[in-house]
């Protein structure tokens, strides 16, 4: 008797046990997110799955004063990945920001200013070592069609491209679910300190900066 007291005291314990951990594992899970706040990074999917390490994504974050940051990261990919059929696609990241405005719950982003980095392969990207940086201001109007954050009808947000209309995300074109598990914290608030997370190969350095004396 005293044997089975023990045996479902231990088969208890284990069940709990498992409760926890099945209940840790679904909070840890990502998940669309269905509510938008500031000065929090959020991370969008591979289209819609959540974005596994090697896949290219974006990181938005959206800031008091009205202004935003967004980040187009394809740095991710192995090596043979990249320039497949002779696209001649490299790693690179590229970076926006401006302005949004919510209109009718949705969030529509216009970039200011943009800046961008390339590497020559994968194994750069491991020394964070750029061959090729611009930056420019972005000169944009009404008439214009960027991104538009906006709500599913299950209240789950999706970063797309602008429709005609300006009402909703192009269905014909890329879009990606947003996500509340991102792998970076803080985005840089500008291309000066976008600039200073890399080092440039010498060579290229010296061939931007004659660019830029001409």
């Amino acid at each position: 008797m005293v044997r089975l007291i023990e045996h479902k005291k231990i088969i208890a314990v284990c069940i709990i046990l498992i409760l926890i951990i099945f209940t840790i594992v679904i909070i840890m899970l990502p998940k669309r997110i269905t509510e938008i706040k500031n000065n929090i990074v959020y991370m969008s999917g591979y289209y819609t799955e959540y974005p596994d390490k090697d896949d290219p994504r974006y990181y938005i974050e959206f800031k008091n004063d009205g202004t935003y940051v967004l980040m187009y990261d394809d740095s991710r990919r192995n090596e043979e990945n990249y320039d497949e059929d002779g696209d001649g696609s490299r790693p690179i990241v590229d970076m926006y920001f401006g302005k949004y405005e919510i209109k009718n719950g949705n969030y529509i982003i216009r970039p200011t200013e943009g800046a961008y980095v390339g590497f020559k392969d994968a194994n750069a990207v491991k020394k964070k070592k750029i061959n090729s940086y611009y930056s420019a201001k972005i000169k944009n109007s009404e008439d214009e069609t960027w991104m538009i954050i906006v709500p599913t009808n299950k209240g789950e947000y999706i970063l797309g491209y602008m429709n005609e209309k300006k009402t909703y995300y192009n269905k014909e074109r890329p879009y990606y679910f947003l996500y509340n598990k991102s792998d970076i914290e803080k985005l840089p608030s500008g291309p000066e300190e976008f600039r200073k997370h890399f080092k440039m190969d010498k060579k290229a350095e010296q061939e931007r900066l004659a660019e830029q004396s001409q």
